[in-house]
Order: C-alpha cells, then structure tokens, then sequence
C-alpha cells in the first residue's frame, strides 16, 4: 500500500490506496487531529512487548515529497462500479468530500446513482418525487420522516440532495426501517414476526469474525456487557448492512448500467465488512471505499481523506428537551443557555404550533427549526397547565441566537 499526501482547495488530505503487490504495515500513527494512533509514546520496550506491537520500524509512515490531488482520487476511484464514501454523521466538511466525489463522477459519468443510508427503504417514492421536482423539500422532510429517523441536522445533507435534485442524479433509499433494527438490537432476529421477516434479507451473513470483533470492541467501549446483549447488537449491524447492501444490488440490477456512489457512516465501510463485501458477494461487482477522519490502518480502505473543518450552516435551537406522545409534544426540560426559556416558556408546556404550522411530533418542530436563522423571531403556541382553571393558551415570541 502506498501512501499520499494530497493538498486541495485549501483542504488538506492524506490519501492511502492500495496497488498490486503492495501492503501497508498495521500499525498506526499519530494524525494532526491530535488522536493517538500508535504506540510511539510507550516508554521502553517492555511496555511495547505487553502491548503486543509491532516494532516502531515497521510503523506506516506517510511520505510528503508525492503531492495528489483530490481529482486524481476520485479519477482513480471512479473506475469502479461503486465508490463507498464513508462519514461520521456530523462533520460537515466529510459531507463536502462526499459532494465533491458525486460532482467529480458525475462530470465524467452521467448515469450515476446515489444511496444513501440516512433514508429507508419504505420512503423511496417520497425520495423519487423530491428529486424529480414532484415535492417541495418541507413536504420532503415532514413525509420521508427525515427527523424521527435519521435525526442527524439536514444542513448536512442539504447540498447532496439539492445538487441530485438540479441534476436529476437517482438518489435509493438503504436503510431497513429503524424499527427492525431497534427490536433486533433488543431481543434479536428471532424476535420479528413473519411479516416482518419479509423485509430483510433473507442470506444474512454472520460469519464474518474480524468484524464481530471489531464490533465487540466497540461494543465493550460504550459500558455495554453481557453475551446475549452483544450477539443482538452484532444481529442488528449485520442486518443493517445486509439491508443495505441488497438495496445496492437491486437498484443496480433493474439499472444495469449505471455507476453508485455509496454514502454511509464509516464503520459501515471500514475494511469493506459491512456494505462493500457483501455487495460483492451479490453481484461480483469492483468497488472502491473512500474514508474520511479515520486512522491509517492496513486493508481499512483504498484511499483516506482528512479534510479541514470549515464553517457549516446549522439550524439554531430552542434549547429544550421535549417529550413526544400521541400526537402531542411537551417540553420536559431546559439546556443550559436555553432561548425558550428566556423568552418564557416552562417545563409541561405542550406546544401546539410554531410560526402558525401545527406541531403533532417533535419532527414538525424540528423542520420549522430548520427554516429559521439566528435573529429570526417565532412565534410558538402553548398549552399551559393551570392548577384550577384548566389549560391556558398562550403565544410566546421566541427569538433565536
């Protein structure tokens, strides 16, 4: 494997992809993110021998006298059927590098795809008539359930969608619905009904133990224990990739000629364990796997960027904690610095519209959230309890910062 430094448009970019002949050692390095990656600061060679790592001298190291481009990589990587571009969710500049990938294929590649993780299976007619032009993007929001399933703020996905939709570029929907893998992760695969059951795919592969233990790492990171505990959470990853990846084979099936660029969280790409392998497995075709922000290890992808963070847009925020039931929405705490409190909201207020739109669920609050700027007042309705004469409409002007 070798390795490059790429600098682009004022991002800075470390690109790892692998050549014929050619492996990378395991070991890691330190990045300038500052995250530890290796083991260079052990302190004698005793420690190094407990640990059970590899001599310094056969640490990867990056080799700065080869200066690439981003356009070279994704000329290099856009010779596969798919190119996977993996993110975490909320760094805006992975989702740059991402557009930036679909805008560079594109150019080349008329016939391209999109999948996209952040949205399921059961809304992809909802997604087919945005990007045909059928719906407005509010309509969108409120009927693909963007913020009850995905949560993440759609500023972050906002320019993908809106440079698929001015190019007409087919965006597929692959993720199951969130409440398959919400009940596998609780009481495993077995626990789904037969009507259930139909929705996923029926040659789930668990055998992949690298993965199951890279997974059990994580796993044993966030304070989680317990085996059965572990075998669901590994039951609902696997499920969640395997969903995804039939997603991929099938669009490309009835769409034989086209080019997918794949966007999905990291770990759903990393060492091509979750989507990639399995999508070969369906259908043998060649891919790539770009990741963004993560440490250089041996086989992890074909090429790693690491680009600068720069300024986003971001919806503001009330700064409250609400509670969602039955078509009605409460406000059970405050943050901190919280605007709705200041302006006079209290905890129990049931908010019943926002700037003259109807609120029935936390998501209808976060789309009006979405359209609003800072310095943007709102005019939010309440229901306000009273201790003798019953509820008490009211308007409070919220504004925002």
């Amino acid at each position: 494997m070798s390795i490059r430094h790429v600098l682009v448009t004022g991002m800075l970019f470390l690109a790892v992809f692998a050549q014929a002949g050619e492996h990378a050692t395991g070991s890691k390095i330190t990045t300038k993110h500052g995250s530890t990656q290796g083991e260079a600061g052990m302190s004698d060679t005793s420690e190094r021998e407990k640990k059970k790592v590899k001599p310094l001298g056969e640490s990867a190291a990056v080799d700065l006298s080869a200066l690439d481009t981003l356009a070279d990589i994704i000329n290099k990587a856009g010779k596969k059927k798919i190119v996977y571009v993996g993110e975490y969710h909320d760094r805006f500049s992975n989702h740059e590098v991402q557009l930036e990938v679909i805008k560079g294929l594109h150019k080349k590649n008329r016939s391209i795809a999109v999948g996209m993780e952040m949205f399921q299976r059961p809304y992809q007619k909802v997604l087919d008539d945005f990007i045909a032009g059928r719906l407005y993007e509010r309509d969108f929001l409120r009927k693909s359930e963007y913020f009850k399933r995905w949560r993440f703020d759609y500023n972050l996905y906002k320019p993908i969608l809106d440079y698929c939709r001015e190019h007409k570029i087919p965006v597929v929907a692959l993720n199951v619905r969130r409440e398959l893998t919400e009940k596998v992760s609780k009481k495993g695969i077995d626990s789904l009904s037969d009507e259930e059951k139909k929705e996923i795919p029926s040659d789930m592969d668990l055998s992949d133990d690298k993965y199951r233990k890279r997974l059990k790492e994580v796993f044993d990171q966030h304070g989680s224990r317990g085996r059965g505990k572990f075998d669901f959470f590994f039951q609902a990853q696997v499920l969640w990739d395997e969903s995804m990846s039939r997603s991929v084979d099938e669009f490309l099936k009835r769409k034989p000629g086209t080019q997918m660029v794949v966007l999905a969280g990291g770990g759903h790409l990393a060492f091509g364990s979750g989507i990639p392998k399995r999508t070969f497995r369906r259908n043998g075709h060649a891919y790539a796997i770009i990741l963004n922000d993560v440490d250089i290890e041996k086989d992890v992808a074909h090429y790693i960027v690491y680009p600068e963070s720069g300024e986003s847009v971001t919806a503001p925020k009330f700064g409250v904690m609400l509670k969602e039931n039955e078509s009605a929405v409460t406000i059970s705490a405050f943050a901190g610095e919280s605007v709705a409190a200041e302006a006079g909201l209290k905890r129990s207020d049931r908010i019943v519209a926002v700037n003259g739109m109807e609120v029935e669920s936390v998501a209808d609050i976060r789309i009006a959230l979405f359209y609003a700027s800072k310095g943007d007042t709102l005019n939010v309705k309440v229901l306000r309890k009273r201790f003798l004469f019953g509820n008490r409409e009211m308007e409070v002007a919220v504004t925002m910062k």
